[in-house]
C-alpha cells in the first residue's frame, strides 16, 4: 500500500514538473541573470545605501530598519547568477558573478567600517550579536529560501513577492554589515561570526538554486564558454558545504548544550529560592571556570539564607550538574505582604487638610534603618578603597543592641580591632544610634585561570586590575601566589602558569618583583593573595 502511495506520489510529481519545464523560457531565464552580472554605478550606490541602512538598524537595534535594508539591497541578483553559472558550468558567467559578489563584500565591509568609526553608538546590540553565532539551522533556512528564489524565477509564479521574501530570509547585508562593525570596533569575534553566516546563506543559496535549475532543465548546452564538468562541479560545492557545515554543527551543538544546562540550573535555583511567602528568584546567570561552573543568583526574600543554607544549594548544584560549582548569592530583604486595600471615600472635601504621616511600625522601621545603613556602607567605600564591600545587612535582635550590621569585604587579611571600631563609629553616626558590627573578609581576587595558549585568560586579567590602584594609592601591596596541587606529571604546567602570572604581575601591573612571593600548593585553584607590606622598624629606615 505504501509502495503504492509513493509511486503516485513519484508519478504526480514528476508530471507537474514537466508541466512547469515546458512552459519556461530558459534563454529569458538565462538573459535575466546575466543582466546581473554586470557593475554599474547604480549597482554599487545601492549597495552602500542598504549596507549604512543595514548598521544604522544593527546599532540602533531597530528589526525594522534591518529588515528595510535586506529589501534595498541589490546582491541577491548576482547571487542567482553565480547559481546559474556552476549549474550550467558556464565558466565565463561563474567569473563575473563572483567578481561582482566579491566588490560587494569588500564595498559593504569598508563601508561599514569607516561609519563604525564615525559612530558614537559602539555597544553591541541584540541584532549585532545575534548574527554573530550561526548553526546548521541558518544554513537549511538559506537552502529554503534559495530555492523558493529560484523556483519563483523560473517559473514567474508570485516572483515579486517570493524574492522578496528570499532576501528577508536570508539577510546577506546585514552580516556584513556586522563584519564592518567588528573590524571597527576590533572586535574579531564578531567580524567573524557575521561573515561566517554571510558566507553561510551564499553557499546555500547557491547549492540549492543549482538542484532547482538542475530539476528545470538547465544543462550544460545552454553556456556559451568552456565549463567544468558535473562530477567536478558538484565535488567543488560539496566540499565547500562540508567545511562550512563543521562549525555550523558545532555551534548548534553548543547552543543546545548550554539551553539544557540553563534550565538545569534554573530548576535547582528555583526549588530552593522560589518560596511563597519567603523569598523569589529574580535573575540568575553563570560562566564556567577553570575547575567547573560559577553561578550568580539574586533574591528577594523576608529573611537571609544562611551559610549553611547556602551550601546547601550548592552540594544540589554539584549533584545534578555532576560539575564542582561556586554559588554567589546575592540577598535583597524585602517587606512580605501585598499591599493594603484602599476604601472608597465617603465624602468629597474641597479643603485641603493635611495628611498625618503613617504610624511607625516595625516593617517601615527596618525599611527606615535598611536605607540609612546602605547609605553609610555607600560613604564607607571611598576609606576601604580598593577594597570592595561584597554585603552589607542588618537583623533585628531583642537582646543587646537593636541592629547588628554584617558586612563582608573582599580583603585577604582581617581587620584590626582599631579598624572594626572605626568602621562601627561611622555607622553609628549614619544611624544615630549604638549598633554591632560584625565583620566578615572574603577574597579579593577570584581563582585564576589560563586560556589553551597559555596566558592569562580575559576574566582573570580584567579581575587583576584591581591591584594598580595600589600603585595609584600609594600602598604597595605584598602578592602571595598558591598554586594547585599537582600530580607530578603536571608540576611543569604549574610552574609555567605561575611564571607566567609573575611576568604579567611584573610588567604590566608594575608590581615590584620582591613584592612577590609564593606559598606552598595546596587545594585545587592558582590563587592570588594581596597582604600589605610589613611596616619598616626606626633602624631599617
Amino acid at each position: 500500500m505504501l509502495r503504492a502511495y509513493l509511486k503516485l506520489l513519484t508519478k504526480t510529481l514528476t508530471a507537474s514538473i514537466e508541466t512547469a519545464v515546458s512552459r519556461i523560457d530558459h534563454n529569458a531565464v538565462i538573459k535575466n541573470l546575466v543582466a546581473h552580472a554586470d557593475i554599474s554605478g547604480s549597482y554599487l550606490l545601492m549597495i552602500v545605501f542598504s549596507c549604512l541602512v543595514a548598521l544604522l538598524g544593527l546599532l540602533t537595534n531597530s528589526v525594522a530598519v534591518v529588515i528595510g535594508a535586506m529589501l534595498i539591497s541589490p546582491l541577491m541578483g548576482p547571487i542567482f547568477t553565480a547559481a546559474l553559472a556552476f549549474g550550467i558550468g558556464d565558466l565565463h558567467l561563474a567569473r563575473k558573478a563572483l567578481k561582482i559578489i566579491t566588490v560587494s563584500i569588500l564595498l559593504s565591509v569598508l563601508v561599514a567600517a569607516f561609519f563604525t568609526l564615525l559612530s558614537p553608538l559602539k555597544a553591541p546590540t541584540q541584532e549585532i550579536l545575534s548574527r554573530t553565532r550561526p548553526n546548521i539551522y541558518d544554513l537549511l533556512i538559506a537552502a529554503f529560501a534559495g530555492a523558493a528564489g529560484a523556483y519563483a524565477l523560473c517559473t514567474r509564479v508570485n516572483y515579486l513577492f517570493v524574492t522578496t521574501g528570499v532576501a528577508v530570509a536570508t539577510a546577506v547585508i546585514p552580516p556584513l554589515s556586522v563584519v564592518g562593525y567588528g573590524i571597527g570596533t576590533g572586535q574579531a569575534a564578531i567580524a567573524l561570526g557575521g561573515f561566517l553566516l554571510f558566507f553561510t546563506n551564499l553557499v546555500a543559496i547557491v547549492i540549492s538554486s543549482d538542484i532547482v535549475f538542475h530539476i528545470f532543465r538547465f544543462r550544460a548546452s545552454m553556456a556559451e564558454e568552456a565549463r567544468y564538468p558535473v562530477r567536478r562541479r558538484v565535488q567543488i560545492l560539496g566540499a565547500v558545504l562540508v567545511i562550512i557545515s563543521v562549525p555550523l554543527v558545532y555551534t548548534l551543538v553548543t547552543d543546545i548544550s548550554k539551553v539544557k544546562l540553563t534550565s538545569r540550573i534554573e530548576r535547582v535555583l528555583k526549588r530552593h529560592l522560589d518560596s511563597k511567602d519567603h523569598s523569589r528568584m529574580t535573575d540568575f546567570n553563570f560562566q564556567r571556570e577553570r575547575n567547573g561552573l560559577s553561578v550568580m543568583a539574586s533574591v528577594n526574600t523576608v529573611r537571609f539564607y544562611n551559610v549553611s543554607s547556602e551550601r546547601m544549594i550548592e552540594n544540589d548544584l554539584k549533584t545534578v550538574l555532576k560539575t564542582p560549582v561556586r554559588l554567589d548569592l546575592e540577598q535583597v530583604i524585602v517587606r512580605s505582604g501585598g499591599v493594603e486595600p484602599q476604601l472608597p471615600a465617603t465624602r468629597i472635601s474641597l479643603v485641603a487638610k493635611p495628611v498625618p504621616p503613617p504610624p511607625e511600625n516595625l516593617s517601615t522601621l527596618r525599611v527606615k534603618i535598611m536605607e540609612r545603613i546602605k547609605e553609610g556602607c555607600q560613604e564607607l567605600k571611598p576609606f576601604l578603597d580598593p577594597y570592595p564591600i561584597r554585603k552589607c545587612a542588618i537583623r533585628f535582635s531583642n537582646q543587646g543592641p537593636l541592629v547588628t550590621v554584617l558586612m563582608t569585604i573582599a580583603r585577604d587579611y582581617p581587620f584590626s580591632d582599631e579598624e572594626q571600631r572605626w568602621l562601627g563609629v561611622a555607622l553609628e553616626k549614619k544611624l544615630g544610634e549604638p549598633l554591632a558590627l560584625e565583620l566578615e573578609t572574603a577574597p579579593l581576587l577570584p581563582p585564576l585561570n589560563f586560556g589553551e595558549d597559555g596566558k592569562l585568560d580575559e576574566a582573570s586579567r580584567k579581575a587583576l586590575l584591581v591591584l594598580k590602584q595600589f600603585a595609584e594609592n600609594g600602598r604597595e601591596p605584598r602578592i602571595v601566589i598558591t598554586g594547585p596541587r599537582t600530580v607530578r606529571k603536571d608540576r611543569s604546567r604549574n610552574s609555567r602558569d605561575i611564571a607566567t602570572l609573575k611576568d604579567y604581575l611584573v610588567k604590566d601591573l608594575g608590581i615590584p618583583a620582591k613584592n612577590i612571593t609564593r606559598e606552598p600548593d595546596r587545594g585545587t585553584e592558582l590563587r592570588l593573595r594581596v597582604e600589605p607590606l610589613p611596616q619598616k622598624s626606626h633602624r631599617e629606615q
